[in-house]
């Protein structure tokens, strides 16, 4: 690179000396100079001067809350190159009800590929997921109250398609998937956790709106 350097520097020193010569004292003579035309207006696309984006689901919040079951989800994205990112989303989910509680957790990963460059507009996403679900409550069998504990584990493989929208900072996606889920359960006590679990195809639906940056 320095040497390239270089070069150009030496090249636009004789074309500068060149420039300042007094060929009319060398010819006896003035020959008409042409002016240049100036440069053609070169236009070029925006660049995306930003690499990672962190957006929430907001319908998401606001109807699970509604149902008594908030459900918290953050979808991370890291841009790889021109046309492909690297998609994070980890979830989490609480409830409260009469004679027992929930909680999960669950983290997604996978790609994001954009038919267009800039990461805007239609875009791919697969991605493969985990979730656990644990469950307490109390049952009465015979005039007797039982506590029991449930888990379920589920490993789920997801197909989306979408589109996101951005300008300057403030971005927003929506997309559809569909996936297949692989469930497993087991039980702490009396419970049926494990007879109520059922895999099998399912679909999905996200709304997001975030900051890039």
């Amino acid at each position: 690179m320095i040497k390239r350097l270089a070069f150009v520097a030496l090249v636009l020193a004789f074309f500068a000396n060149a420039s300042e010569y007094d060929w009319e004292n060398s010819y006896g003579k003035s020959d008409p100079v042409a002016t240049a035309a100036p440069p053609p207006n070169v236009v070029t696309a925006p660049v995306d001067e930003t690499s990672w984006s962190i957006s929430a689901h907001p319908l998401a919040l606001l109807i699970y809350t509604a149902l008594g079951s908030p459900w918290v989800m953050l979808t991370v994205e890291n841009n790889l190159s021109e046309n492909f990112s690297l998609i994070s989303r980890p979830e989490l989910m609480w409830a409260t009800f009469a004679g027992g509680e929930l909680f999960s957790y669950g983290l997604y990963e996978g790609v994001r590929y954009y038919t267009n460059p800039g990461h805007r507009g239609w875009y791919f996403s697969p991605q493969i997921g985990y979730e656990h679900v644990s469950l307490d409550y109390d049952s009465d069998v015979d005039h007797h109250r039982y506590t029991s504990c449930g888990e379920i584990d589920a490993l789920i493989v997801v197909f989306y398609s979408g589109y996101k929208f951005q300008s300057g900072h403030f971005v927003m996606s929506s997309d559809v998937g569909i996936g297949y889920t692989i469930l497993s359960a087991k039980d702490v006590g009396d419970g049926d956790a494990d007879k109520a679990v059922q895999s099998g195809i399912g679909f999905d639906l996200n709304y997001t709106i975030g900051y890039a940056f």
